[in-house]
C-alpha cells in the first residue's frame, strides 16, 4: 500500500503538521510506503527530502500567504504528477491549498479525510468556549 499525507506546512510548526509527520514516519516504519506533500512555510525552500526508505516529503514553494494559508500552486502540478502513484490520499483539514489541489488533481483513488479543527479567531476562542458553557 501507497499513502500520501496531504496539506500543512514545512518546517513542522503546529498540531497538524505534527500529525502528519507522524504518520508518514509511523507507517513508514512499519513498511508501508508514506509520502508527505505540503507548502513551504515563509523562508524555507522547495525540496524533496527522503526521510527513510519508505518516506519523502515532498515541499512546494510557497507563493504568497494570505489570511494565514500558505498558497503554493505548485502543489497542485505537484499532486497531478504523482497522485497516480498511490493508493490512498490522506488529506488534513482545514487547509484550502490542500483541499483545491486535491479538486484539481484529478485523483479517483481512495481518500480519508482528516478533521482536525474548524478555523476559528483565537482571540474569540476563549469568549466562544466560556458562551457556550454558559449557555
Amino acid at each position: 500500500m501507497k499513502v500520501l499525507q496531504l496539506g500543512k506546512f514545512y518546517p513542522i510548526r503546529g498540531g497538524v503538521e505534527k500529525v502528519m509527520y507522524d504518520l508518514m514516519l509511523g507507517l513508514s516504519e512499519a513498511g508501508v510506503r508514506c509520502d508527505m506533500l505540503c507548502a513551504a512555510t515563509e523562508g524555507h525552500p522547495a525540496a524533496v527530502i527522503h526521510v527513510n526508505s519508505n518516506a519523502t516529503l515532498f515541499v512546494i514553494d510557497t507563493a504568497i500567504k494570505l489570511a494565514g494559508t500558505m498558497l503554493a500552486p505548485g502543489m497542485i502540478f505537484k499532486l497531478r504528477a504523482i497522485a497516480g502513484n498511490y493508493d490512498v490520499i490522506h488529506i488534513h483539514h482545514p487547509d484550502p491549498m490542500a483541499t483545491l489541489a486535491l479538486y484539481l488533481s484529478g485523483y479517483k483513488g481512495k481518500v480519508i479525510l482528516h478533521w482536525h479543527s474548524d478555523i476559528i479567531k483565537q482571540k474569540h476562542c476563549s469568549s466562544c468556549i466560556n458562551h457556550c458553557r454558559a449557555g
